[in-house]
């Protein structure tokens, strides 16, 4: 690892969320300040959405960490619960009671014990469910059901719902209407702008113990802002791959170019990533040559037609490249000044019969175009 070759103390991009390591960046603290507020005050459902990789459930487990001094945290990693029962009985688990196989009503019962049977000092369950954009109508209204679970006016379940974007969709259908009205906190993290983005992983280098300035240089915390699109996700993976690249190789600090090839590594990961400002070349390798067009070569010949071609070879002058030389009068007549194209038709090769003796084939020279001159076909035609 890298770490003690950076001087780190632990790693400043690990791939699990961990909630000591938050950044409050752009309105996060109020955005979180409202959904901690609800859940303590029991007003209502706390909804938090984003898009994949946006850091839900590190706000997530920041929450259940600072709410539980007087609420019992239960969080719940993932929403694939086919059946009310699957979700009944990962709340059992939470809470420490036995789940062992009964039916509907009968877990039902043993969690309304559960609940009612919390110590004094609680006010009652923090219960958050993580990806429950994948949660199934039946599982929803199960979880509806739970909240209604009071003593004297103060609700003994707070729920927290936390996926992404199309949660919303799902909430807003008209089944999920008797859940949907108990709403009273509804956030959705947005992608991080550039500077943002910057400060991010400046904070990250920071809370592992690091002079950020030591660490990477300003072009490469600005590549990585550009490149990752304001996803926490791909900037703790691509900031994670660009240090250890720079480990692997003695670099200290990371510069633009350790940057660069990790990014070429990592594309063949599922992440998304923006194209760079410029090309994927770093500061030792030329640029790819970028090439010119095809020549196109007008030519009138002796019927008084005007004959195009598209792809013939370059004529190479024996002259040093940075001079210019002026064509000769026989090159200047040999194009026309300007011809009226009237119609066209395309030329293409005639091939002999099989047993006809013909020329040794020559090379391709390109697509020829016959142009003719309807001037010089009308003055001809007069002539005879």
């Amino acid at each position: 690892m890298y770490q003690s070759f950076f001087g780190l103390h632990h790693h400043p991009f690990p791939a699990s969320p961990d909630p000591s390591s938050l950044v409050a960046y752009g309105n996060l603290s109020s955005q979180l300040g409202q959904l901690a507020n609800c859940l303590t005050s029991g007003q209502g459902i706390a909804v938090l959405t984003g898009p994949s990789g946006s850091g839900k459930t590190l706000c997530v487990l920041t929450l259940v960490r600072d709410l539980t001094d007087s609420l019992v945290g239960v969080c719940l990693r993932t929403g694939q619960f086919e059946q009310p029962g699957d979700l009944l009985k990962a709340l059992l688990h939470g809470l420490g009671r036995p789940y062992t196989p009964r039916d509907g009503q009968d877990l039902r019962l043993a969690v309304s014990d559960a609940i009612h049977g919390l110590p004094a000092q609680a006010e009652g369950i923090l219960l958050s469910v993580d990806e429950a954009h994948l949660l199934e109508w039946p599982v929803l209204e199960e979880l509806r059901g739970l909240t209604n679970h009071d003593i004297q006016g103060r609700p003994l379940v707070r729920l927290l719902l936390a996926g992404q974007c199309s949660l919303d969709e799902r909430l807003a259908d008209p089944r999920m209407e008797g859940l949907y009205q108990r709403v009273r906190a509804q956030v959705r993290l947005e992608s991080l702008t550039r500077g943002e983005s910057q400060d991010y992983l400046r904070s990250r280098l920071r809370f592992a113990g690091a002079d950020p300035a030591t660490i990477m240089t300003e072009e490469a915390f600005e590549l990585l802002a550009t490149v990752c699109d304001g996803s926490p996700r791909s900037l703790n993976h691509l900031a994670n791959a660009s240090l250890q690249r720079a480990a692997w190789t003695v670099t200290r600090p990371v510069t633009r170019r350790e940057v660069l090839e990790a990014l070429t590594e990592s594309r063949r990961l599922p992440l998304q990533f923006s194209e760079p400002a410029t090309p994927l070349n770093t500061p030792d390798q030329p640029r790819e040559q970028v090439l010119s067009p095809s020549p196109v070569t007008m030519k009138q010949t002796d019927d008084g037609l005007c004959s195009v071609e598209v792809g013939a070879p370059m004529e190479t002058s024996q002259d040093s490249p940075g001079e210019d030389v002026p064509p000769s009068p026989a090159e200047t007549d040999s194009v026309p000044a300007s011809v009226e194209i009237t119609e066209f038709d395309i030329v293409l090769p005639e091939s002999a019969p099989a047993h006809e003796e013909h020329e040794r084939p020559r090379p391709h020279t390109g697509l020829f175009a016959r142009l003719r001159n309807g001037k010089s076909k009308a003055s001809r035609s007069g002539d005879e």
